[in-house]
C-alpha cells in the first residue's frame, strides 16, 4: 500500500500566496500599460492618474509629472487582493484623448491629432488596455 499526504493548511496558504501574486502582477501590468499608453505633451495628464482601493479617487494635481503614474501603478500592486482597485484620471481630457473627441481638423490646422484622436493614442488608453487584461492575467500566472 502507498500512501501520501498533503497538509491542506500549508497548501491553502501556498494557493493564497500564488493568487495574490498573480492579482498583484497583473494589477501593475495594467495600469502601467494604461500610464505607458497615456500620451505626454507636458506630463500633467499622465501624472494624474490616480491609483485607489475601495473608491474612486478624483483628485488632480495641477503640476504632476508623467514618472508618476508608475509610481501610482507600482503603489496599486501592494494593495490587498480581494477589493476593487482603481486606476483613475479625473482631468476634463482624459475622457477627449481616450474616445478621439479633440477638435477635427485641428483648431491651428496641424498639430497632434487626426479625426479628432490623438496621434499617440489614437485607440484610447484605458479601452485598448482592457481588451489586452486577460493577457496581463495569463502572463501573471505563467510566471
Amino acid at each position: 500500500m502507498a500512501t501520501f499526504s498533503i497538509p491542506m493548511a500549508q497548501l491553502a496558504e501556498k494557493m493564497k500566496e500564488d493568487l495574490n501574486t498573480v492579482v498583484r502582477k497583473a494589477t501593475l501590468n495594467t495600469f502601467s500599460a494604461v500610464a505607458k499608453r497615456t500620451p505626454v505633451d507636458t506630463g500633467r495628464l499622465r501624472g494624474n492618474w490616480n491609483a485607489s482601493q475601495g473608491t474612486i479617487n478624483t483628485s488632480t494635481t495641477p503640476t504632476a509629472a508623467a514618472a508618476r503614474a508608475m509610481v501610482e501603478a507600482e503603489r496599486a500592486a501592494s494593495f490587498e487582493p480581494g477589493g476593487v482597485a482603481y486606476f483613475a484620471n479625473s482631468l476634463p481630457y482624459a475622457r477627449v484623448v481616450e474616445y478621439g473627441e479633440y477638435p477635427n481638423p485641428p483648431k491651428k490646422g496641424k498639430g497632434k491629432t487626426v479625426g479628432g484622436f490623438s496621434k499617440r493614442s489614437p485607440q484610447g488608453m484605458v479601452r485598448v488596455t482592457a481588451a489586452e487584461f486577460n493577457d496581463y492575467v495569463q502572463r501573471a500566472i505563467a510566471k
